[in-house]
């Protein structure tokens, strides 16, 4: 089967909701699997967004699914190891983060900076693809 439905495995693991504080990710397990991309999903923030007021997006990693440490930027495919969310023409978007490492657990986390009110819609989800065994659904 060459779709992608039968060969990529998509789960949601931040529910969108609009957030003023740090908003952690449900634990991402890439057991079986050889390639992740975890995806952040920004609504329209209700605050105005500057250098000093922002979202930082990144990704945690994990060996044994309790001690989480910050992926680098060479553990990702692109070479960002986190995005700042930090003008008005910013949210509303997606951010994309393809994952290389070894690690077999992720997290992702979205940390706002200054004084959030209003807040930001935001949701996560992992799509997990190369799978060991097929197909994935």
């Amino acid at each position: 089967m060459r779709d992608l439905y039968h060969n990529v495995l998509v789960t949601q693991h931040l529910n969108p909701v609009v957030s003023t504080t740090t908003k952690t990710s449900s634990t991402i397990d890439l057991q079986g699997f050889n390639s992740a991309s975890i995806v952040f999903s920004l609504g329209q923030s209700g605050d105005t967004l500057s250098s000093s007021l922002y979202w930082t997006l990144s990704l945690q990693e994990s060996n044994d699914n309790v001690t989480y440490t910050a992926v680098t930027s060479a553990e990702t495919s692109a070479g960002v190891a986190s995005v700042a969310v930090n003008t008005t023409t910013a949210d509303k978007t997606t951010y994309s983060f393809g994952y290389i490492g070894g690690s077999r657990y992720l997290q992702a986390v979205a940390t706002p900076t200054g004084s959030v009110s209003s807040g930001v819609p935001i949701g996560v989800i992992a799509l997990r693809g190369n799978a060991a065994y097929k197909p994935v659904v």
